[in-house]
């Protein structure tokens, strides 16, 4: 029984420290190229750890939607980002480090609005 309350705690501990060792990496992007994309905002989504962006990107039947990720909102709003600066329905122009596996998507490294403002 004496064993049971030595352990218990230290599971119990472990259990609640596990989702702070769970950040992912951005191994799965190529920061050594840049691509261009201009899509209409559908999702935007600024907070820590990082940001999750959703494009509607295409013309006409071959539009569809794609999901990007970024900074943190501490360095976004650092490099110029406000929160009403960006809404669902603008068009924006961002560079992204792509996918390693070609796939759709990237890591957002600069963020063009319509009227010209960049972060």
């Amino acid at each position: 029984m004496k064993a049971c309350y030595r352990v218990l705690p230290c599971v119990l501990l472990l259990a609640v420290a596990m989702p702070a060792l769970a950040h992912h990496s951005a191994a799965q992007y190529d920061f050594e190229k840049n691509v261009t994309v201009t899509g209409t905002v559908k999702h935007l989504r600024v907070a820590n750890p990082h940001m999750d962006l959703l494009l509607e990107v295409g013309e006409g039947k071959a539009r569809h939607d794609v999901a990007f990720e970024g900074h943190s909102a501490n360095n976004l709003f650092r490099q110029g980002w406000r929160r009403d600066l960006v809404k669902e329905g603008d068009t924006l122009t961002i560079v992204v480090a792509p996918r390693h596996d070609g796939g759709d998507g990237g890591y957002v490294k600069s963020v063009k609005t319509a009227d010209g403002h960049t972060f």
